[in-house]
């Protein structure tokens, strides 16, 4: 294990509701899965009908402080350029329902059919960048097969163009401590900012990966 720097090369930006994602623990836990469980029960798991399989041998260094744990990686670090929404929007199909259902009405405020205008806010950037102390080699193994990052990477986003890992420019700092952490350590080792409650290892929305945290 060594400090290293992952930069992904991204020309046309990524989407993500917050400045704290996307995490790139959460990015190698997903191609750890999949190679270790295979595609179909991958895509079971995914579906939620069969408990939580977590990723324990990601090629990253650990932290531990009391009960909590977590992967020695820093938040996503880039230079926002611009900013914008791209909004996506789903109508039910009213014309061929006329034609082929045998129902008079159709609910399309709520459930199966219901009509939606959601957004995804897109930061535009070269590149993005984490520190972690990590493993070089299984790490550029894993991301090979990797190919966008972000939000709505099936609507197009977030494409990379490539990747690389070096341990030129690496923090050591900024992989343990630019993160967020559980508000004791954060309190011990002088990391400010906001205080929520927060995944701190993937999956992140599982109750037990969550704490609360100093976010920086």
């Amino acid at each position: 294990m060594e400090p290293l720097r992952i930069i992904a090369e991204t020309p046309a930006g990524f989407a993500s509701a917050d400045p704290w994602s996307p995490a790139i623990e959460g990015i190698l836990a997903y191609w750890q899965l999949r190679e270790e469980l295979g595609e179909e029960e991958f895509a079971l798991g995914m579906t939620g009908h069969r408990p939580l399989v977590e990723a324990r041998r990601l090629p990253l260094a650990t932290e531990s402080d009391g009960e909590h744990w977590w992967w020695v990686a820093s938040m996503p670090i880039y230079e926002l350029r611009a900013e914008y929404l791209r909004w996506y929007h789903r109508r039910f199909d009213t014309q061929l329902a006329e034609r082929y259902a045998d129902t008079r009405k159709v609910l399309v405020t709520a459930g199966p059919y219901k009509n939606y205008r959601n957004a995804a806010t897109v930061h535009l950037t070269p590149q993005v960048e984490w520190h972690v102390i990590g493993d070089r080699a299984e790490i550029e193994r894993l991301l090979r097969r990797c190919t966008a990052i972000g939000a709505k990477i099936g609507r197009g986003l977030g494409q990379v163009r490539r990747w690389t890992v070096t341990p030129d420019g690496a923090d050591e700092r900024l992989a343990r401590l630019h993160r967020p952490l559980p508000v004791e350590y954060a309190s011990r080792h002088g990391v400010t900012g906001m205080v929520l409650t927060w995944g701190i290892r993937p999956p992140v929305r599982a109750r037990e990966h969550q704490a609360l945290c100093v976010l920086p």
